[in-house]
């Protein structure tokens, strides 16, 4: 029997769209289990409670994303997704870090501070929740926008500056990797790296999917949603050349000018220490706040 991944997560998941768009580009068996937090096993092994949590075949138990990206890249080399250059891979962890912590700000804000937005994506997570909550979706969707209502202010978005999260940071952004990918397929290259799955899942879960947020993507945006639906696909680049100088110090330049960086009027957002990557199974978790949402 083939070995797989099993995902624990929401279908309307910025991170858990991060973890199944790699999965699927390596070819790697796995299955999405749609649930909302319960789960004795995987907090007995440590797990904060953000989503998504993982159960790898071998049984044990992971959940940071750009973790768990690096262990699947140790284990399935190719299609590779780390550039070989160290100069590149710190520029594709940049980016990374940069839409893992800043986009997914304006993700979770526009979703919740948004009716139009939230009657969609959220009566979505309130649908995923219900497979393992014995409730009706209209009280799954209240509990879920009271606790992630209650979620966005400690990560700086606020009905008061979602705003301006929005116009500084997610359609700045938006402009830039639109005019970088209309001349290349993903960020860095011929072949997608850890900034564009990171990219990816904010795009699949909310950017394209909200219908506010979807029109800002059409708008300004639309290049930037192709390269992400192509992440999501799974497709032979084993053989793609990998990032080139030249196009990292555009990526970089275009990218890190627009919003990268950015503190947003009135939010006061926590940035994490150099222990962020400990949110698994094989070290402690970091006392960063949980995403328990999207």
């Amino acid at each position: 029997m083939t070995a797989t991944y099993r995902v624990y997560g929401m279908s309307q998941s910025f991170f858990t769209q991060k973890l199944l768009g790699a999965l699927a580009y390596k070819r790697v068996p796995h299955r999405l289990v749609r649930f909302a937090g319960a789960c004795p096993e995987a907090r007995g092994a440590g797990w904060p409670g953000g989503i998504p949590v993982v159960r790898t075949p071998e049984g044990e138990w992971a959940w940071d994303t750009t973790e768990l990206l690096h262990h699947l890249e140790g284990r399935f080399p190719e299609p590779a997704l780390l550039p070989q250059d160290p100069v590149q891979r710190f520029l594709d962890a940049a980016l990374e870090d940069f839409a893992d912590e800043w986009l997914y700000r304006p993700a979770v804000g526009s979703r919740w501070h948004f009716e139009e937005n939230a009657r969609v994506g959220g009566f979505e997570l309130a649908r995923d929740a219900t497979h393992e909550a014995p409730v009706g979706c209209d009280q799954a969707f209240a509990l879920v926008r009271a606790h992630v209502s209650a979620s966005c202010a400690p990560f700086g978005v606020t009905a008061a500056n979602v705003q301006a999260w929005i116009d500084e940071v997610l359609r700045p952004w938006q402009r830039a990797a639109g005019a970088h990918l209309a001349a290349w397929p993903y960020f860095f290259g011929e072949r997608p790296s850890l900034a564009d799955f990171a990219a990816f899942g904010g795009c699949a879960a909310h950017f394209a999917n909200d219908p506010l947020c979807r029109r800002w993507l059409d708008a300004e945006g639309r290049r930037w949603c192709s390269t992400c639906s192509g992440c999501g696909s799974p497709r032979s680049s084993a053989s793609a050349p990998g990032p080139r100088p030249a196009t990292c110090r555009t990526a970089w330049s275009r990218c890190s000018h627009s919003s990268a960086g950015t503190t947003c009027r009135g939010s006061a957002p926590r940035r994490r220490t150099g222990a962020r990557r400990s949110r698994s199974a094989l070290a402690p978790p970091s006392s960063w706040p949980r995403r328990l949402f999207s």
